[in-house]
Formats: structure tokens, sequence, C-alpha cells
């Protein structure tokens, strides 16, 4: 029967004694297992299963091999990942340590490319994508687009004339309509729908903000525009101040013709007024956009760079880089687009170097839009209220009279401007 101390022993080995066996000895100070719940032990665990330079897994301490346990090859090193940036790149940007956009997350093209921060108003035509046949093309696109648009506004015009009062009008001589309100109102709307062609030439021929046309700031500055309200009511009392005085002192062959006619009543006057006052807004900002917008932009943007070492290129760089040419251009191209003849003619080339000087030193057009409104709003208004609409077309001449009296109100009106300006704190240049 075999003895309960252990198995039986082979011939030549010792007997097996319980109490010597490893397992079973108390464990040693800094070894063996700790306890496991309950009591319980790993199989195989005892006092001194795992040795000194071999401390279990569990102890939190780092694994060392055995003595003559052979050094196996060092893992791999850790690598570090990346730092994070504190700041994500933009949208669509991403630095070398991200690698290429995925397929899919691409931003799309961009088509809108603004001017250079600290670009001046006359220069906003030269950004990233300018070239030289840029701004020829899209002022053939824009003489196009007005054509067509004028076109189709005479038909429209006619065709509903036509549905409403059930005959076609007869064309006499410049007048389509047999009433002079009608005329006018067809002439401002074809003059009105000028604004939007402006700003999609801007945008699909020279790839720039639709409404870089209008100001630094790549839209209407609605604020701006009426604090510039102000002082053009200032240059319309000013300057029926003047005439009236200047007329008086000194009285001239060709006197301003005043308006003879009686007040036409409330119920004769309200409907044109307010028709005045609806489309006279888009009239006279169109044409802004047009010559102190568009025209200006386009001369200004064949300024050659600084760094131009060429002779030639230094001098037009010198001449171009300011706003004079393109003042100068243009305001003649706005004289030679109305009938007037005389001291009329430097008169309104006054008025366009004054705004135009004005959009270019407040990096807008808004200023000139409203001077010209409330201007045209006056000229409008006083024959609307005594009946003489007929002679809206009449332009011709004046006396030096009106000359005279208008300088010193124009330099008011600069004057006042600049002043607001800079106390509004207005940009003058792109940001």
């Amino acid at each position: 029967m075999a003895s309960q101390a252990g198995p039986p022993n082979g011939p030549n080995e010792p007997p097996h004694d319980p109490a010597q066996d490893p397992r079973n000895q108390p464990p040693q100070p800094g070894y063996g297992t700790p306890p496991m719940p309950h009591g319980q032990q790993l199989p195989g665990d005892g006092p001194g299963f795992w040795s000194p330079q071999q401390p279990p897994p569990w102890t939190g301490q780092p694994q060392q091999p055995y003595p003559q346990q052979p050094q196996y090859p060092p893992p791999y090193p850790q690598q570090q990942p990346p730092p994070y940036p504190q700041q994500q790149p933009p949208y669509g940007q991403y630095p070398p340590p991200y690698g290429s956009v995925p397929y899919g997350m691409r931003p799309p093209e961009v088509r809108q490319v603004p001017a250079p921060p600290g670009t001046p108003f006359h220069q906003l035509a030269r950004n990233a994508r300018h070239q030289w046949w840029r701004p020829l093309l899209g002022t053939l696109m824009l003489a196009a687009l007005a054509f067509v648009l004028i076109g189709a506004v005479s038909v429209v015009w006619i065709i509903v004339h036509g549905a409403i009062t059930g005959d076609l009008p007869e064309t006499q001589g410049d007048s389509i309509f047999p009433s002079d309100l009608e005329n006018l109102a067809s002439t401002l709307v074809m003059l009105g729908i000028l604004t939007p062609a402006v700003a999609f030439t801007a945008w699909v021929v020279q790839r720039r903000p639709p409404w870089s046309v209008a100001s630094v700031l790549n839209r209407i500055r609605w604020k701006w525009l009426l604090f510039a309200c102000l002082p053009a009511l200032g240059y319309l009392a000013l300057s029926s101040l003047l005439g009236m005085l200047v007329e008086s002192v000194f009285p001239t062959a060709d006197p301003i013709q005043a308006d003879d006619g009686a007040w036409v009543g409330f119920a004769a006057f309200i409907g044109p007024a307010l028709l005045l006052l609806l489309l006279v807004p888009f009239q006279s900002a169109a044409e802004e956009f047009v010559f102190r917008g568009w025209l200006v932009q386009t001369i200004g943007a064949y300024a050659p760079r600084s760094d131009a070492r060429n002779a030639v290129t230094r001098v037009l760089w010198r001449v171009l880089r300011t706003p004079w040419p393109a003042l100068v251009v243009t305001s003649a191209l706005f004289v030679s687009v109305h009938g007037y003849t005389g001291w009329a003619m430097a008169d309104i080339f006054l008025f366009a170097m004054t705004v135009g000087w004005l959009t270019v030193r407040t990096g807008g057009i808004e200023a000139a839009i409203a001077l010209h409104v409330l201007n045209n709003l006056l000229a409008f208004m006083l024959p609307a209220a005594t009946g003489q609409l007929d002679g809206w077309a009449d332009q011709g001449g004046a006396p030096w009279t009106l000359l005279v009296t208008d300088i010193p109100c124009l330099a008011f009106f600069a004057v006042s401007v600049v002043w607001l300006a800079k106390r509004r704190r207005v940009a003058t240049v792109s940001e």
C-alpha cells in the first residue's frame, strides 16, 4: 500500500518528503505571490516559484530575464504620435504630417478670389487671377449684357402696355409711349437693370467677389450709405441758397429756368412721386456701379507691379498706381453719355471727378450713390410737382453761374464726407 507522503520512489531516488517541497515553504521577503481572493492560488503557484530576477507580472515591476535566459531582440521603439497642433488648420489645408486630402473630402474649387489685403478701391480688380484680357473681355461682356437686357425690358414693357391698353405704342421721336411718366419710368428701369449686370460680369469674367465693385469690403455698406446722405442733403440746401444769391447779384442773359408751373395737387403728385422714389435710386446707383465702379477698376487694373524693372513699366506704374487717370477718363465718359452742353458739361465733369475721388478716398461708391440719388430725386420731383415732367429728357446747357455756385457746394460735400468717414472709421483699403 502506497504511503500517503507521496508517490512511490524509484530505486535510485531519495524518499519524497512533503515538508521539503519548495512549493510548501513559507514565502521569502520580496518573493512569492500575493494571496488570491478567498485564499485561492493559481495552479502551480507557490512560494519561491518566481525567481528574484523575474518577479511575477502582476506585481507591476518591470520583468527582467533570467540569468541564463538568452537576450531576445528588444521590442520595436515606441513611436511617439505627432504633437497635436494648438490650432487646427483651415479646412482644405493639410500640413505634411497629415498627408494628402482623402478622396471625397476635397474642398470645392474657389471661384471668387478677392484682392490682397491693403488694396485700394481702384485696383480691386487686380486679384490673383488677373490677366490682361479679363478687364477688356469684361467690358465687352457688360456692353453686350446691357444691350440684351435693355432690349428685353423694352419688349416686355411694350407687350405689357399692349395687353393693358389694347393697342401697341407708336414711337414718336425719342418717346416710345404716349405718357411722359411712362417713358421716364421705362428709362429708369432700363438703366437700373445694369447693377446686377456689373456684379455678374465681375464674378464670371474676373473671378472676384461680385460686390467688390461696390466697396473694399466686397459688399454695399448700407449704414455708411445712410450716413453719407447727411452731407448730400447739406449739398442740396447750400446749392439752392447759393444759386439764388448768385443769380440775384450776377443776373445773366440766360438765367436758370425756374419752374413757373403751379402746384398740381396732392392727388396728381402722389403717383409720380412714389414711382420716382421707387425707381430713381436704382437708376442712380446703376450709373455709379458702371462709371465709378466698373470703369474705374478696369483702368486701375492695368497698373504694373511696383517691382517692375523695365523703365516703361516703372513709368506706367507711377502713373496708373494713382486713381487720377481712371477718374479723368471715366468722368469724360460720364459727360459724353449725357446731353449737356456748354457750362453744364463742365459742371457735370466736376461732379463726376468729385464723387470719383470720394469713391477712392472712402473705399466705396456709397457717398457717390447718396449724392446722385438725392440730386436726381430733386431734379425729377420739382417738375412732377408743377406738372412739367414732359421736359425730363431735355438736358441742354446752363449759365456760368451754375458752375460757380456748384464749386463751393461740391467742396462742402467732399470735406464733410471725408470728415464723417474718419469719424466712422470707414475702411479705405481691402482687408
